[in-house]
């Protein structure tokens, strides 16, 4: 019987993209994510089971990862996502305690019924990165988008709850605006969370024949060479991405798991000790 389980090894067992259980690691949903290599728990396998049920229900794998944060923000000292029946329902998702009061030892009780919708709290750290979206960011108008402008911001305004739509959205912007790095990078961020790698991996690379310097789109394809077993690709990408923005600390994490992997504990614990700096 396994004990412990690394997120290679969780990600084969439970279904997910590696990076994906990385995601939530970070999240704090799972794990430590302050330790290299990840040791995760038979009871962390359990929410991400939570996790994958939800993703398969149609919801996109960063509201999970927020609503689910925020479930957990909520319960007792103690207490675990493990513990809880969570579903999702026309769109939202429900939770309730598997225990009333007085329950055998072990179970949580919980007096009440939480209903989640969907909201817009701070970011937390995933896998696939957006661009940095500045104050002045365009606001969605009521009329039917008509620029380049107006289908990007139809698009960040239905990634939470119609991906598909937010994809056409994005689509459209580029057939008007082909220059558009935040486009290609959303783009490909939703083709990757559909699981359509190839069709991500176009969009982070036009990307970077619009803005040879975007460390984002270097990042995301990190993310996905490291999905996809290829290891030095990732190293290469990540590596690249940190030398346009050294403040990914996303890119030292990973870098971390890859190095702890083939068994460079220095390079691992650099660049560990480099993500807990800039997590602080």
């Amino acid at each position: 019987m396994w004990t412990s389980y690394s997120a290679r090894h969780a990600a084969q067992l439970i279904g997910l993209p590696e990076s994906a259980v990385r995601s939530c690691i970070r999240a704090g949903l799972v794990g430590a994510s302050n330790t290299v290599p990840a040791q995760l728990s038979f009871r962390d396998l359990s929410a991400l089971r939570t996790v994958k049920a939800l993703v398969d229900a149609g919801l996109p794998l960063p509201r999970v990862r927020r609503e689910l944060a925020r479930i957990q923000q909520a319960l007792p000292p103690g207490a675990t996502l493990a513990e809880l029946t969570v579903e999702a329902r026309a769109g939202q998702v429900h939770v309730r305690g598997t225990a009333e009061a007085g329950a055998h030892a072990g179970q949580l009780a919980l007096p009440f019924q939480l209903d989640i919708a969907p909201a817009e709290p701070p970011p937390v750290l995933g896998e696939l990165r957006e661009l940095p979206r500045g104050p002045d960011a365009p606001v969605p108008v009521a009329v039917s988008p008509a620029t380049a402008d107006q289908w990007l911001a139809r698009g960040v305004t239905l990634e939470e709850r119609d991906p598909v739509a937010a994809i056409d959205a994005y689509r459209r912007s580029l057939r008007l605006r082909p220059e558009c790095t935040e486009a290609w990078i959303n783009l490909g961020r939703l083709f990757a969370e559909s699981g359509d790698a190839a069709a991500a991996r176009d969009c982070f690379k036009s990307a970077l024949d619009v803005d040879a310097g975007d460390a984002t789109a270097y990042y995301n394809l990190g993310v996905l060479a490291q999905d996809a077993g290829k290891e030095g690709d990732a190293i290469d990408m990540y590596r690249r991405a940190l030398e346009l923005d050294g403040q990914l600390a996303e890119a030292h994490y990973n870098l971390a798991t890859l190095f702890d992997q083939s068994g460079d504990s220095r390079a691992a614990i650099r660049h560990i000790n480099e993500y807990r700096k800039l997590t602080r």
